[in-house]
């Protein structure tokens, strides 16, 4: 350490996962007067430090490690009471929309782009470390709001609309506004809070989220697809968005939205059987989609049949919605035969889609059989 450089009593946390920046941000920091500096390599390692009860006044962390990335390691920082008023810097290689939303949805003090300057880096924590000691008007606002919210919606509310007042550039207060005004069921000015905020800030994912959920509630289906459409503009790596938006822009007459969600889900889940079934399921009611879908379930059967039969009872369920319940039915008929490792619903499920199958193709004898038995294990 530089001896003209006053020594810094504060606790930082490093988390990086690569050793070589891992280094240089550390050397950065005790060139910089900063004694106390615990490095990890991941999140995981990070937490177990924050639960080891060691003091940490700081966390500084990168976003792509091999155990619990930096946004997983932040959500876990913020779901803690012990840790959630915690001081976050993300360090990223490049600013892009989706980090800026993520972290405004996750909450981040700030994020530093790399390569940054030992003075930008010192900067940055100095301003944290005085808004932690001696918070501004407006922040002792927005905290006395968020203290009440719960056991008080009126009083938070009026801390709320302070904060607003008091710096009326800023999203966060108009969020939290929103957030009290929908405790308090004011939900056409809770609306307008959230509007504001994200006209202040187009990215604030967060107050998206409640509109989402408040359009959602009130079946209001032309906004929804909006409030949709813009959160998959800024977070295209969440998979519950496009399992949402695919399916009702298909509905709206949006077929190019609902094609790209489709392939977009598709491929995410390629490798999450289940997580695809869904997908399907709730893409399967749309025609132009059904010979894809189709073929996909049929594979997933098969993939399905002897490891996850479930899954394999969902994926028939698919071919069955889609008109193809011939291609299952030897494999189904395989199942039964393995009924009492299978359990008694699950045995249900089969005999009733093999009920459906064979009156599809017009053997009612078989299709009532198969009616009857499910009925009697239902007993």
């Amino acid at each position: 350490m530089n001896e003209d450089v006053k020594p810094k009593n504060i606790n930082i946390l490093l988390v990086i996962g690569s050793a070589q920046i891992r280094r240089l941000c550390k050397a950065a920091l005790r060139g910089l007067g900063y004694r106390y500096i615990h490095a990890a390599e991941n999140g995981a390692e990070a937490l177990q430090w924050l639960e080891s009860g060691e003091p940490v006044d700081l966390v500084i962390t990168g976003l792509r490690m091999a155990r619990q990335d930096g946004f997983d390691l932040l959500e876990r920082i913020r779901s803690n009471p012990k840790t959630e008023n915690l001081p976050v810097i993300l360090i990223s290689g490049k600013a892009t929309e989706q980090l800026v939303a993520q972290a405004i949805e996750s909450d981040a003090d700030g994020y530093l782009l790399l390569p940054f300057s030992p003075a930008e880096l010192d900067r940055r924590i100095e301003e944290l470390m005085e808004l932690r000691l001696k918070p501004s008007l407006y922040h002792q606002l927005l905290i006395s709001g968020r203290t009440t919210l719960e056991d008080s919606p009126s009083e938070s509310l009026m801390w709320f609309r302070e904060a607003v007042q008091e710096n009326p550039a800023n999203p966060i207060g108009y969020y939290w506004l929103g957030r009290a005004l929908e405790r308090s069921d004011s939900l056409g000015e809770a609306e307008e809070a959230y509007l504001k905020a994200i006209e202040l800030n187009p990215l604030h994912v967060k107050s998206m989220e409640r509109l989402r959920e408040i359009y959602r509630a009130e079946r209001r289906l032309r906004d929804l697809f909006l409030v949709l459409k813009n959160l998959n503009r800024v977070r295209p790596d969440r998979l519950d968005i496009k399992m949402e938006l695919g399916p009702l822009a298909l509905e709206m007459g949006e077929v190019d939205i609902g094609l790209a969600c489709f392939e977009s889900v598709v491929g995410m889940c390629r490798d999450r059987p289940r997580e695809l079934l869904e997908a399907l399921i709730s893409f399967s009611r749309f025609e132009p989609f059904r010979e894809d879908i189709a073929r996909i379930a049929q594979g997933l059967f098969l993939r399905m049949l002897d490891k996850d039969p479930p899954a394999a009872v969902s994926a028939a369920t698919i071919l069955v919605m889609c008109g193809q319940g011939s291609r299952v039915r030897d494999g189904l008929m395989k199942l039964l035969r393995r009924s009492r490792d299978l359990g008694t619903p699950l045995a249900i499920k089969i005999h009733l889609l093999l009920a459906q199958i064979y009156e599809e193709a017009g053997v009612p004898r078989l299709a009532r059989e198969h009616r009857e038995t499910a009925k009697l294990l239902g007993k």
